[in-house]
This record gives structure tokens, C-alpha cells and sequence, in this order.
């Protein structure tokens, strides 16, 4: 792989460069984001990373994807140097060598990258995207951080937030009360927001039966479903076992349905060990993550939406993407009491809060509300109302301002 070196390169207007740590093939966020953009009149081209395999390009909706190429390594130390430092470095050098006019940075751990190509493209601008948090205390990092060195991911977290005060041009992040936090703890202006809404949706009626089919079941089961991706580090796991314990105390014949990294990724085989036991089987059903452009479609299919989470600390001000795609398709919610979703459910009446510390809560929580078909309806009526504010369309929107604002329409326009 041929990459630029550390020169200055020259600007090239109209040309944009979003930055994720990722393979980006079910990054819904920068997905979206990569297309609006595009579809506005800029030339988009994503850098991620290929874990473990080689530089590929991908074109799609009219941008371009390229992942830097992860070699293996035989030890965690080289592991960790394949991963970050080297890979840092590698997807630095291609932005660069694109010269684009706007560098974007989704999530903390891109903004480091992000920055080192931003600093060789003079009249480069640089825009961070907060889709979490996005910074550490201390105390936190001794959890959060996968490889177990808090002290490394406590710098880490200090050297960003120096980047985010000092470099950074624009801050965009997820939901209001995040804004506000990020704004007091940078000291800077109050990002901006844009929620990670799924577009509009028409259900299809074609498409309900679709998640029964896949896992065999008659239309007509009734499924309880939670998507999306889940982090043991962050407190995912007991939430999501009182889900799958949940389900032998269900009424209705009711199944439960999760789908995403949960199914896929090696960290969460002891969940799917537990839901393969006999008391399970027929009940729990646990499936990899699907195409972000069929989501939707299997969502559809289920006739509750799930948010087992318990989160503490900062992380209580999460807006996970799973609540608007519930919304989307007119599934009542059973979430947790977090400080934003509650405002959101108590505003539309879309759905009920439930402490999922058990897994008899759990399961009075589904019960009850498919038992009452009149206030089922209400609150499957109140989600699509919700979704006709939080969708991708309204969302977009201000993306494309924030870029107008900080470089003009492409070509002039």
C-alpha cells in the first residue's frame, strides 16, 4: 500500500474525509452521515480499518470506502501496536494524502488520526463526532478500556480532549443533555446535535414475516426484540442475561430475539452458551448483525423493542440507535429509567420504563403490556408518531448546515 508521507498536501475543495476505527460495513452513523454528505454535492471517502486482512475500496451510495490494511500479530503487545499505533499512523497518512477540505472524526478514537491529516492540509477544517461520551475520568478507565491499562487510556482521553479545545473547528454529537456535558467539560461553544435517527420507514407488510421466517417460527409468534451493539465493559451483560432468563416466564407463546455484535463477536459466546441450554430452546434466539439497509425489516417483525441496559455514571446520557429504529416501525419500548430516553417515552407515550434487574421485571414489564390491547395500540401509534419528529431526513439537515457553514456549498453551489 503506497501512502503519503508527512508533507503538507494541498487542499482540494469539496472533497471530504470521515475518519472510524471500524470496517464501517454496520456503522449505521457514519454510513448515513458518508451519504448525506455525498448526496449534498461533496466527495466523501471513509478511512477505516480492515482487522486482519489487507487494503480494500469499496464504492456505495455514491462515496467511497478504504480500509487500511491490520496485520496480525502473535502477542498482545504487538496486537496493540497493530491495532492503534500503526494503524493510527496508516489511516493518518491516506487522509492526508486526500487534501481534504474537512476532516471528520467519528467517535474519540478517531480524532487523534483525524487531527495528524488535518495538520498537513493547510485550511483543512476539522470536525469531531461524538457518538458517546467521548472522554474518561480516571476512575473509569480502569473499566472501560479493553486492555486492562487505564493509565494509557487516561492519556489517551487527555490527549483528545487537548485536540478537541485547541484543533477542532466544529463538535457534533447525539442528543442535548450530551451536548451540554461536552460543552462544560471542553469548554467550548455547545455542539451540535444530530440524533442517529434511521430514515423514514414505511412498514412493509411483505416484510413483518421476514425475522419469524429466519428463525422458523409461525408469523404469528410474538417476538420481544433487543438490537444493536452491546459492550460488556460498560455493564451490558447482566441486563442482557435477565433477558434471556426472562424468557420461560413469558405469556403468549413470546420469544425472545437479539440481534447484533451479541451474536458475532467472541466476547459475548457465554451469553449465547446460555441461552443454547434446553430451557431456552424455542424461546431465546440470538442472531449476528444484520445489513443496516435490511435492519429495519426484521425490526418490523417483532412486536416489542428492547433496551436492556444498565448504565451508570456519564454513559446515562446515551441515546442508543435502537429506541428511534423501534420507533420507526411503531414498537412500543421497554427501557431502562436513563435521564434521556425517559424524557422521550414521557413526552410520546411510546412506551413503559423498567429496571431490568431481574428477569421477573423483565418479563411483568412484556406481560403487561401485551395483555392490554388497547394501551398496546396506544403506544405502538405514539412510536410512529415519534418517528415522524426523529427521523434521518429532519436529522440530515443539520449535518449538511454545519458543513455549509464551515466551508460553503460544493463547487460554490
Amino acid at each position: 500500500m503506497t501512502l503519503k508521507g508527512t508533507e503538507s498536501c494541498v487542499l482540494t475543495h469539496a472533497r471530504v474525509c470521515m475518519l472510524v476505527r471500524n470496517d464501517v460495513r454496520t456503522d449505521y452513523r457514519v454510513l448515513k452521515e458518508a451519504g448525506s454528505v455525498a448526496r449534498a454535492g461533496y466527495e466523501v471517502t471513509v478511512v477505516g480499518m480492515n482487522t486482519y486482512g489487507p487494503l480494500e475500496r469499496e464504492q456505495r451510495d455514491g462515496f467511497e470506502i478504504v480500509r487500511v490494511p491490520v496485520e496480525p500479530a502473535g502477542t498482545p503487545w504487538g496486537k496493540i501496536n497493530n491495532l492503534f499505533v500503526r494503524t493510527i499512523r496508516r489511516m493518518a497518512d491516506y487522509a492526508a494524502g486526500l487534501g481534504a477540505v474537512v476532516y471528520h472524526a467519528h467517535d474519540s478514537d478517531c480524532i487523534l488520526p483525524a487531527a495528524m491529516a488535518a495538520r498537513r492540509v493547510p485550511g483543512a477544517k476539522l470536525i469531531y463526532d461524538a457518538h458517546e461520551v467521548g472522554f474518561w475520568g480516571f476512575r473509569e478507565s480502569f473499566s472501560s478500556y479493553p486492555f486492562k491499562l487505564p493509565g494509557i487510556q487516561y492519556g489517551w482521553s487527555l490527549l483528545n480532549d487537548r485536540i478537541v479545545r485547541d484543533e477542532v473547528d466544529a463538535v457534533i454529537t447525539v442528543n442535548q443533555p450530551l451536548a451540554e456535558v461536552q460543552a462544560e467539560h471542553y469548554g467550548i461553544p455547545t455542539p451540535r446535535v444530530v440524533m442517529n435517527c434511521p430514515p423514514r420507514y414505511s412498514v412493509n407488510p411483505d416484510a413483518k414475516p421476514r425475522l419469524a421466517r429466519r428463525l422458523g417460527l409461525d408469523s404469528a409468534t410474538p417476538i420481544a426484540i433487543a438490537q444493536g451493539m452491546y459492550t460488556i465493559g460498560r455493564g451490558d451483560y447482566p441486563p442482557l442475561e435477565m433477558t434471556v432468563r426472562c424468557a420461560p416466564l413469558l405469556d403468549q407463546g413470546v420469544v425472545v430475539v437479539i440481534i447484533g455484535n451479541v451474536g458475532s463477536a467472541d466476547a459475548w459466546a457465554p451469553l449465547r452458551e446460555l441461552a443454547g441450554q434446553p430451557e431456552y430452546a424455542g424461546r431465546v434466539f440470538i442472531l449476528p448483525p444484520a445489513p443496516p439497509t435490511e435492519l429495519l425489516d426484521y425490526t418490523a417483525g417483532a412486536r416489542v423493542g428492547l433496551i436492556p441496559f444498565n448504565l451508570s455514571g456519564l454513559a446515562r446520557y446515551a441515546l442508543p440507535n435502537k429506541l428511534f429504529e423501534y420507533m420507526a416501525t411503531g414498537l412500543p419500548i421497554i427501557s431502562p429509567d436513563l435521564p434521556v430516553i425517559r424524557g422521550i417515552i414521557e413526552a410520546y407515550g411510546c412506551g413503559i420504563l423498567c429496571d431490568f434487574a431481574s428477569p421477573e421485571a423483565v418479563a411483568t414489564a412484556i406481560n403487561g403490556l401485551l395483555a392490554d390491547p388497547a394501551r398496546y395500540a396506544a403506544m405502538s401509534a405514539a412510536s410512529l408518531r415519534a418517528a415522524d419528529v426523529y427521523n434521518w431526513q429532519a436529522q440530515e439537515q443539520v449535518l449538511v448546515g454545519l458543513y455549509h457553514e464551515l466551508v460553503g456549498p460544493p463547487h460554490g453551489g
